[in-house]
């Protein structure tokens, strides 16, 4: 690939890129090479699993939409055992509505069989809502049988601050989108497969932070201010929207990390409390065991330059600093899986597992979709 260099005066980024607008359906092509049971329909920007026209007769299919420069997702979940299909737009752009009513299209029968249905997915961004919206319209008023999830997971904005808009849209529908689909693989029904997403992504929360804002790979640079020098931003979106605080001096990552479990877990923090724990520490064991929700799982995902060394470290302070809090962590998954281009910084994602008893899940039945084998090109198992 040719490297493009962006100059102005005084600032500069780099890209390993060709043109900028080609860059989405060059990477998603690529994904073909790499993993070969991906088939790709390069006018409409959709990534799809090769089988999909077999599959989509008896299967509830899943679609994942986003704009580019997140990558891997939602292309590198494409596969068995997870997403049916993924519809780009362009870097940091909503795909239109025609791009994501032919992914719908794609994922129903066209045998004349009844279609079991297909479940859209997206973080919770306006140009997302919208542009879904009128696909789903026109897809339903079409007679395709179509369910609708976005998933805003991002602590770092509060119910006063989110107001009707609600939370961005991190990595938790990754986490949910991983049970949902691994039903949709058994045979499930649509509803069945849809309260599941549902209820997963409203048990888990992230939050992210970043050394520096997003630098677009187009011929003109953002107005996207940078941080100051040995600054970082606890809550920075996941493109480069203001987050909740500037850190300065740095904290220690065992601090860092402290505080970033203090805005996922205290259940007495009324304008981000969003995941339902019973209690934000277990550590005095006052819940009886059938009560007890102590039981998680993290992901901790690299926002585009931070190294898996660098975040295996912050794994570990996460789980120790979890586990003096009496929770357990029965689960953990890192690496690039949403990025922003090449932020540097991670975000860390915890999903609350279902009680003793269960809930729409039993705890047992989570673990179970969790653990299912996945054939995609960018999931770590």
């Amino acid at each position: 690939m040719a490297a493009v260099e962006l100059q102005q005066a005084t600032k500069e980024t780099f890209h390993f890129i060709n043109k900028p607008e080609d860059a989405i359906n060059e990477a998603l092509s690529g994904l073909t090479h790499i993993h070969p049971n991906l088939s790709y329909n390069p006018p409409y920007k959709i990534l799809y699993r090769s089988d999909l026209g077999t599959f989509r007769n008896n299967h509830v299919t899943t679609i994942g939409f986003s704009g580019g420069g997140h990558e891997p997702m939602f292309g590198g979940f494409v596969g068995s055992n997870y997403l049916s299909a993924y519809v780009s737009g362009n870097i940091f752009a909503s795909p239109t509505a025609a791009q994501i009513y032919e992914a719908i299209r794609m994922c129903q029968p066209t045998d004349g069989s009844e279609s079991k249905g297909t479940l859209v997915v997206c973080g919770n961004y306006t140009g997302d809502i919208l542009n879904a919206g009128l696909a789903i319209t026109r897809a339903q008023a079409s007679g395709y049988k179509v369910r609708f999830v976005p998933v805003g997971d991002d602590v770092a904005v509060g119910r006063k601050k989110g107001g009707k808009v609600g939370r961005r849209g991190l990595s938790g529908h990754l986490i949910a989108l991983k049970s949902a689909c691994a039903l949709a693989a058994k045979g499930e029904s649509l509803d069945r497969v849809t309260e599941v997403m549902e209820y997963i992504a409203a048990n888990v929360g992230t939050v992210g932070v970043a050394f520096d804002r997003v630098a677009l790979p187009n011929a003109t640079l953002t107005d996207l201010q940078s941080l100051p020098p040995a600054t970082i931003e606890l809550g920075m979106g996941a493109h480069g929207e203001p987050g909740l605080r500037q850190l300065n001096p740095v904290p220690t990552p065992e601090a860092l990390m402290s505080q970033m479990l203090d805005l996922l877990l205290d259940i007495s923090d009324s304008d981000r409390a969003f995941i339902p724990f019973s209690a934000s520490s277990f550590k005095d064991n006052i819940f009886s065991s059938s009560a007890k929700d102590n039981e998680v799982v993290i992901l901790l995902n690299s926002l585009g330059s931070t190294s898996d060394e660098v975040l295996a470290r912050f794994a570990e302070l996460a789980i120790k600093d979890l586990e003096q809090r009496g929770f357990v962590v029965k689960r953990l998954t890192l690496g690039p899986l949403v990025t922003s281009l090449k932020m540097s910084g991670f975000g860390i994602t915890v999903w609350r597992l279902p009680p003793v008893g269960g809930e729409a899940l039993t705890r047992e039945e989570a673990l179970h979709l969790w653990d299912e084998k996945v054939d995609v090109a960018a999931w770590r198992q």
